[in-house]
């Protein structure tokens, strides 16, 4: 299991639980890709993208919250 983050740090979802094995999904459908379908190993790469990337969009948001947006309306 991971380690608890440190007192007063945010938890960050897609690294302190149990979503960040969604990562590694892919490699499973590989692993049984011989007794599996096809279809199934295609899931599984699926899966694994999305995890990736929804961790890109969450840590770029939470890069880019203390900057001041690029063009100011008005």
């Amino acid at each position: 299991m991971s380690e608890s983050p440190p007192q007063g740090a945010e938890r960050d979802l897609y690294r302190d639980t149990w979503v960040r094995y969604l990562g590694y999904a892919n490699e499973v459908g590989e692993a049984f890709r011989s007794m599996v379908p096809a279809a199934v190993v295609w899931l599984s790469y699926g899966v694994s993208s999305s995890y990736v990337l929804a961790d890109a969009i969450d840590k770029g948001k939470k890069a880019g919250e203390g900057f001041l947006p690029l063009f100011l309306p008005g």
